[in-house]
């Protein structure tokens, strides 16, 4: 198997695995305690939060904050910064302690 299959493969798992994180939380934590080789995505929600919070502040508001110079417009846009920062940190925290109560409950459970 050459390399790019297997670097295909590999994103592809991740991001079922992501996907599945964020839209049955439930079921493919219980999978992934069952088979414990992907446990350590139990803590992708930080991993998400860390990168995007990071590129929010270095990429996108000085970004915004300069093409429409917040300081001397009212931009409609520029409010929205905190509250879709808020809003994104407070998603990525939430679904962080969900996870962890689930690793917590199968860990417990599966023992």
């Amino acid at each position: 198997m050459n390399k790019a299959r297997v670097v295909a493969s590999v994103l592809y798992s991740l991001a079922q695995i992501t996907f599945g994180l964020l839209v049955h939380p439930y079921q493919t934590m219980q999978s992934l305690v069952l088979d414990k080789v992907f446990v350590w995505m139990s803590l992708l929600p930080t991993l998400v939060l860390s990168l995007v919070t990071i590129s929010w502040r270095w990429g996108v508001v000085p970004v915004v904050r300069l093409v429409f110079s917040c300081q001397s417009t009212h931009f409609v846009g520029c409010n929205w910064l905190n509250f879709s920062s808020n809003w994104i940190t407070f998603f990525c925290i939430y679904w962080q302690i969900l996870l962890l109560y689930l690793l917590f409950r199968f860990s417990r459970a599966f023992k």
